[in-house]
């Protein structure tokens, strides 16, 4: 978890000390709801790929840019395109030899802010992830993950 995610959570418990609070469960109930921990999550990935200059230009940018696929297409592409995690894939298997280990897969994706994924990928019998499989995976979860946007 984000530290931010875990400051939030600790200041749920200093300020509603109880778990029978109501406010403390109404308070977690929306947090899940519309899954602000991915969001955070994802945000952050995507800073952390692209390290921008300016970073909160970056956060605002990209949370526009949610908006915007939101209201024109009723969902919105994962913010990580092809290339990116071709770049990624490229990273993990500097011998270029075309495939990754199933470590590599699970630490890249859960970079990627990806957290429910295929544990047992084409490949993984031979610990060889192919860059096909690295990206059909990645997008998949992507999509999954980039699904925590509601609009007001």
């Amino acid at each position: 978890a984000l530290p931010i995610y875990n400051e939030y959570k600790s200041y749920l418990r200093i300020n509603m000390a109880t778990t029978e609070n109501p406010k403390r469960q109404m308070a977690e109930a929306y947090v899940q709801k519309h899954r602000i921990p991915e969001l955070f999550e994802n945000m952050t990935a995507a800073l952390i790929h692209t390290q921008p200059e300016n970073a909160k230009k970056f956060m605002i940018k990209y949370l526009e840019t949610l908006r915007k696929f939101r209201d024109e297409k009723g969902d919105y592409e994962s913010m990580f395109v092809e290339a990116n995690i071709t770049s990624v894939f490229g990273i993990l298997d500097v011998t270029n030899k075309g495939f990754i280990s199933l470590d590599q897969y699970r630490s890249a994706l859960k970079t990627l802010g990806v957290k429910k994924y295929n544990a047992r990928p084409e490949g993984c019998e031979n610990d060889q992830i192919s860059l096909q499989t690295f990206m059909t995976e990645a997008k998949t979860g992507l999509e999954h993950a980039s699904s925590n946007f509601n609009p007001m």
